[in-house]
């Protein structure tokens, strides 16, 4: 399978989530530059071949890998991911997680390879004490694919577990190396640290490394990587202070409060996802409702069209009404009342751009 970025067509949301994976790989170009001695740039090399070897047959043979190829699609008959929510919250949010993490138990199996086993003359030895607990942490029950079946896929590429848990890489010896490099040794556990391995960020292996926003932005189709850098330019050009505190979106704050989140993400699928607050729950609507009022007719049909709605992604709640320019909205975060695009055209961004400014305002007049 080659990974065009500009994909945007899938066999199934399975399907959608090997391809997001796989485009999240940071490129070897990037991260191998930090990488000094040339054995280890070797095994980085050969860990990154493996796992998109990986993602391509997994892409090719997803039933292969056990995954719940259109578990999803048959579930909601027609009806929409939202409206299957809505009538069927529990049983919804089961089939969505298990969708959405199936591909990703491969990854945290070759991460708890990583961090239990030892490299060892060209293999990779694991102790017995360890299955259980590699058993426990791969078999979830948002992917519940067990250890066996999980290894057993692997072997399609050439990792094959011997005698006395000893692994050999047919096709990729020297990965295990870089392998347990990445994955550390450490009990105590990180999203950051999973996020690096999880794309492969080899820039993690000689020191800590904390992603910048080219690490969120690079992962896009062309058109929403230069929206986003587009629109971090105006961000920073109008005083918002980008930061990076999350594994999976750049935040935006003027005069220490949130404004905007810029993600690459959505539902697994790689595209542009931007939101903006416009309240807290304790600011006053009026101060948003007040402005929006001011506006162009066209801008609030564009901006009620794009209200950060509740999606009912919890089963234990359904969101928080609010009144949005007079029309009663149910929302998400008790009562916060924000904006939300994908892959938003030239003339969004405009409007994206003015809620910005429109926020800022506020909390100008906030912070009098």
């Amino acid at each position: 399978m080659d990974f065009n970025i500009e994909l945007s067509k899938y066999p199934s949301a399975v399907h959608k989530c090997i391809y997001s994976a796989a485009r999240g790989l940071v490129p070897l170009e990037v991260a191998l530059p930090s990488i000094a001695d040339p054995e280890m740039k070797k095994s980085c090399e050969d860990l990154h071949g493996f796992v998109t070897a990986m993602y391509s047959d997994m892409y090719d043979n997803a039933a292969e890998y056990k995954l719940p190829v259109m578990e999803l699609e048959n579930f909601c008959g027609g009806r929409t991911v939202n409206g299957a929510k809505q009538k069927y919250p529990a049983k919804t949010k089961k089939i969505l997680s298990q969708t959405r993490n199936s591909d990703n138990g491969y990854m945290v199996t070759l991460y708890m390879l990583g961090k239990l086993g030892m490299p060892e003359g060209g293999a990779l030895v694991v102790a017995d004490s360890d299955y259980k607990l590699m058993e426990k942490r791969v078999a979830s029950p948002v992917s519940p694919i067990a250890l066996g079946a999980r290894l057993a896929a692997l072997s399609r590429i050439g990792l094959i577990c011997g005698e006395g848990g000893r692994f050999i890489s047919e096709r990729y010896p020297k990965m295990f190396p870089a392998l347990c490099g990445l994955a550390g040794k450490s009990i105590k556990e990180s999203g950051f640290n999973f996020f690096m391995f999880n794309t492969l960020d080899f820039r993690n292996l000689g020191a800590k490394h904390k992603p910048g926003l080219q690490d969120y932005f690079r992962p896009l189709p062309s058109a929403g990587r230069d929206a986003a850098y587009a629109l971090h330019d105006f961000a920073v050009a109008n005083k918002l202070a980008p930061s990076i505190n999350t594994f999976w979106k750049v935040d935006y704050k003027y005069k220490g409060a949130q404004v905007m989140c810029i993600g690459s993400e959505f539902e697994n699928e790689r595209i542009l996802d931007i939101r903006i607050i416009c309240t807290y729950n304790w600011d006053d609507p009026a101060l948003i409702n007040g402005r929006l009022e001011k506006e162009p007719p066209e801008f609030q049909r564009e901006i009620l069209r794009r209200v950060w709605r509740c999606d009912a992604c919890s089963t234990s709640h359904l969101g928080r009404f609010v009144t949005v320019l007079g029309k009663r909205q149910r929302v998400c975060g008790g009562g916060v009342i924000g904006f939300r695009w994908h892959n938003p055209s030239v003339s969004e961004m405009e409007n994206i751009k003015r809620i910005i400014q429109l926020r800022c305002d506020i909390i100008d007049e906030i912070k009098k």
